[in-house]
């Protein structure tokens, strides 16, 4: 008979195996100024555009595409940053087949958001003195929510979609980092994201430990809050039906939550329309 073997005995084994930490260095030295051209508004307006109706993957890569023309004419364009990162976050989940391919995304998104925040001149200072973005989230207001969160949801999918079980346990200290973030928006944008940034932190809550701020009560709390706050969305429903429910072995109650949410009618609800439309086929996916 063969003695039992240890659970840090198998921790450990697994870090062998293949946990890798995630090392990022934001691209500051890419920041560029905003410096508008005569082109800079003819150039949005496009993207603007395409990002209200893109629908599939090759819509996102031109909506994509788009918003770095923007970028390349004013590499300082606070929105066209903000948009890409949400857009590739997109990219990474819904159009991306490897966990390379995804991880390439999401860790793209996480540096548009990044440079967003780099618009903040407190935020430009602390960075450039050598902290890290989390460790600068105090000099973030209400305009950088959008990054913010961009950030933390690119992060979270980079766990879910990019990373193996060795990394992701090797990684399980970014997660604390998004809830600074997430708590820096509640501060200073309460009325932000419909639900989402409750969703963020439900996520964050029922995934850590309790040694690490983890707790089932507040993931409780949290998911109970979005679907008030997420009214007229499909987000939180969504979110529910897919992470949330199926942890906690609810599946009947999950499968009701994504029916709901392939079966309504996606013009009377307020999620920007290239998500609402993933949100409705990955149900329907979900579902098969």
């Amino acid at each position: 008979m063969h003695p039992p073997i240890s659970r840090t005995f198998c921790l450990v084994s697994l870090l062998l195996l293949g946990g890798c930490a995630m090392q990022r260095k934001p691209i500051w030295h890419q920041a560029g100024a905003n410096q508008p051209t005569p082109h800079t508004e003819i150039l949005f307006a496009a993207a603007r555009s395409a990002y209200a109706l893109a629908s599939d993957g090759p819509g996102v890569e031109r909506c994509i595409a788009l918003h770095e023309a923007v970028l390349k004419d004013n590499p300082g364009h606070y929105q066209a940053r903000v948009n890409a990162a949400n857009l590739y976050i997109l990219k990474g989940t819904a159009y991306t087949a490897s966990s390379s391919a995804k991880s390439e995304a999401f860790r793209t998104a996480m540096s548009y958001a990044e440079l967003a925040m780099y618009t903040n001149p407190q935020f430009k200072a602390q960075v450039d003195a050598g902290r890290q973005p989390w460790e600068a989230a105090d000099s973030l207001g209400a305009r950088e929510a959008e990054a913010m969160y961009f950030w933390v949801t690119a992060l979270q999918y980079e766990f879910k979609e990019g990373m193996s079980l060795p990394s992701k346990i090797v990684n399980i200290s970014w997660l604390p980092r998004a809830l600074v973030f997430l708590d820096r928006i509640d501060a200073v944008a309460p009325d932000f994201g419909g639900g989402g940034v409750e969703v963020a932190k439900m996520i964050c809550y029922y995934v850590l430990p309790k040694s690490r701020g983890g707790s089932k009560l507040k993931a409780e709390a949290c998911m109970q809050k979005a679907m008030v706050k997420g009214d007229g969305l499909l987000l939180p429903r969504w979110a529910r039906g897919k992470y949330y429910l199926p942890a906690k072995g609810q599946k009947e109650a999950a499968a009701a939550d994504l029916a709901w949410v392939a079966a309504q009618d996606p013009a009377a609800f307020r999620d920007v329309y290239p998500w609402r439309v993933h949100f409705q086929h990955d149900a329907r996916q979900l579902l098969k």
